[in-house]
């Protein structure tokens, strides 16, 4: 009898999570299909249809669940009761049903799905706190993942179509024409590689300066640490402005050269403090015994304090490799005449203001192409980024927080 009584109750268990499954995943559906529809909006058309029957289905299901609740519980307590913890699912039953048939009968009012917000109450409740915040916390990472991939994957498609095609995520009628087009232009490519040198130059460059400025900062003992540090929070907080940095740029000469698109970056003050609050966290006896030993202070900080600050560091330069890669003001702001030292994310800007028609002039194909060779020159100028993230994420996990609490 024992053995018949547990075997019910683990079926019954088990016919709950199956149950609780099955209603997240129709809630889970049915918000993906109404973000789509919201966000993608010029791209589902063909597919609105069918993405409606599948809406529907989900609203069947989580509907069924809904009735066998409200009468279930109405037959054994009584509706009072059944109101009084349901509230959120009552009305989701019969709002989501007049708004579902108003939504078919009146495409303009497709809007009013959304009442779909009022089941997730009843179907996160069949989960404990902490499977809740799993859920919520992944779904969040994955939509956001959608938000950023998807556009790229989209510039990348388009690249890869031919003309005169409306492209979601994958290409259409492959061709290389554009991307082709794109690698046979030098001044492009000329572009690039300042872009890169650019980058190169200026993390390094960032990297040697806060590193070491950050280090004596980190000692309590340094004499004058407290005006020192006031200085450079003022200088953080309040600039004097492009003009100025115009003025300063003209003075020492550098306008027009390839270093006013490095030098005017690689200080950073925010990351200087994140640096030196990295340092700070390091134990204290470290240093000590290295100093008994007879090491020199740049021996500790060359050969203790940097290994040990690689998350840090690599997440700053990231972030730094990021910015001088995306960095087109510095061109706007001191390069007046020296258009041949332009990176590649000015010479894309310049590119896409002028006119295709002008362009197309020796080469007529290339207005059809116009749409394609503008995605395919964004899609180039994204491929460095893509190809360095993977190599720095390890570092991420440690490195976003390192020095954000000491103790």
């Amino acid at each position: 009898m024992k053995i018949m009584h547990d075997h019910l109750k683990t079926k019954t268990k088990n016919g709950f999570c199956w149950r609780r499954r099955g209603l997240l995943f129709c809630l889970f559906v049915s918000l993906t299909v109404l973000v789509l529809e919201g966000v993608d909006n010029r791209y589902t058309v063909g597919h609105r249809s069918a993405m409606d029957v599948v809406f529907a289905l989900m609203w069947a299901v989580l509907a069924l669940d809904s009735g066998i609740r409200l009468f279930r519980v109405t037959r054994e307590k009584g509706f009072s009761c059944y109101w009084k913890f349901n509230k959120a699912d009552f009305l989701y039953l019969i709002l989501s049903s007049a708004a579902l048939t108003a939504a078919f009968l009146l495409p303009a009012y497709a809007w009013c799905r959304w009442i779909l917000l009022l089941k997730m109450p009843r179907v996160l409740s069949g989960y404990n706190d902490e499977n809740v915040f799993q859920i919520i916390a992944k779904s969040a990472a994955l939509i956001l993942t959608a938000v950023f991939v998807v556009p790229m994957l989209n510039v990348v498609a388009t690249a890869l179509s031919a003309p005169g095609q409306i492209v979601n995520v994958l290409p259409k009628r492959f061709d290389l024409f554009s991307v082709r087009f794109a690698l046979a232009d030098i001044q492009f490519l000329k572009s690039f590689g300042y872009s890169l040198f650019i980058v190169a130059v200026g993390t390094t460059l960032f990297l040697l300066i806060m590193a070491t400025a950050a280090y004596p900062l980190s000692k309590p003992d340094l004499p004058g640490k407290k005006w020192i540090m006031l200085f450079y929070m003022f200088t953080m907080y309040f600039t004097g402005g492009m003009a100025t940095d115009i003025v300063l740029m003209d003075s020492l000469g550098l306008m027009n050269t390839i270093w006013a698109l490095i030098l005017p970056s690689v200080v950073s003050i925010y990351y200087m403090l994140l640096i030196k609050s990295s340092y700070e966290s390091l134990p204290s006896e470290l240093e000590e015994a290295a100093k008994i030993d007879g090491a020199s202070q740049i021996y500790v900080f060359t050969k203790i304090v940097l290994p040990l600050s690689k998350p840090i560091l690599a997440t700053t330069a990231s972030f730094m490799v990021v910015g001088l890669w995306n960095n087109y003001m510095n061109s706007v702001m001191y390069i007046t005449y020296n258009q041949e030292i332009y990176p590649v994310q000015m010479y894309i800007r310049n590119f896409m203001a002028r006119n295709p028609f002008d362009v197309a002039m020796d080469n007529p194909a290339l207005l059809s192409y116009w749409d394609n060779l503008e995605m395919a020159y964004l899609a180039l100028a994204i491929l460095p980024i893509i190809c360095a993230y993977p190599l720095l994420f390890r570092f991420f996990k440690n490195g976003v927080t390192a020095g954000a609490v000491k103790g």
